[in-house]
This record gives structure tokens, sequence and C-alpha cells, in this order.
């Protein structure tokens, strides 16, 4: 078998596009030993099968997928990737968690006490609740738009 890697190799040093490739593999061999490990971990933890699995379902889709079909796919993930980095503004997160939280254990339904039109009006006057109340309106705007399409 020495013989047969020695006649290829010297068979393929002897043409000008096989001295190239030779001497560009043995030119980088860190990297190539580097991907060939990379393959190798791939292999051994089972990642190599699940690449091969993904990149056969992209390519049946692309088969089954008009363009306009991956265009729009597209535009969905693209704004789907807009929403979720607003969603992961550390102040966002803040605010809905300490929302939810107070929804879920009734905190926020126990004060202030709204004891009729009067205390209501008084709650009015609170400048938290008069952004809250302007974040709500143009929420309900939002949403009123978007029922009319």
């Amino acid at each position: 078998m020495s013989d047969d890697i020695v006649d290829l190799l010297n068979k393929k040093v002897s043409e000008p596009e096989g001295k190239m490739q030779l001497e560009l593999i043995l030119g980088n061999l860190n990297t190539v030993s580097d991907t060939m490990q990379w393959i190798k971990t791939l292999q051994d933890t089972g990642m190599a099968e699940s690449l091969k699995g993904v990149a056969y379902l992209i390519a049946n889709l692309r088969n089954i997928l008009t363009d306009d079909m991956l265009n729009g796919v597209s535009s969905m993930l693209n704004s789907l990737l807009e929403v979720l980095s607003k969603i992961s503004d550390p102040q966002v997160v803040e605010g809905l968690v300490s929302l939810l939280d107070g929804i879920a254990s009734g905190r926020l339904s126990q004060d202030p006490k709204i004891h009729g039109t009067f205390s209501l009006l008084g709650e009015l006057k609170d400048p938290e609740v008069e952004a809250g109340l302007a974040v709500a309106i143009n929420m309900i705007k939002g949403l009123g738009k978007i029922g009319r399409h």
C-alpha cells in the first residue's frame, strides 16, 4: 500500500495543478489538521448526522419553496429577530417580569384602592398613571389600525 501512496504522490507532483494542490495542503497543514479534528468531534458527538439532516432538509425545502416563499420566510425571520432584540432589552424584560409578577400575585389589584369616580379622578393626576394611560391608549389605537385591515 505504501508503494501505491508514493506512486500517487509522484503522479500528483508531476502534474503542475497537482503540485500546486499538494503545496497548498502542506502549506496549510495546521488548518487541515484543525479542520479534521473539528470533523472528528462532530462525528464523535453525533452532530455530523444532525448537520447532514439539516443540510438535506434545506436542500429539499429549496426544491419545494419558491423564491417568493423564501423571501416571505426571510422577511418573517427578520421581523422576528427585530422583535426579539427589542424584547431582550433588560429594561423591557424587567418591566414585563414585574408586571407579570404583580398580576399573578394580585398585588397590582390591591393598590391604589378605587372607590368611585372621585378616587379614580384623583389617581389620574399621578404622572405614572398619566404615562401608563397614554401607552395604553396608543396601544389600543395601534390595535384598531391593525383591525381595520
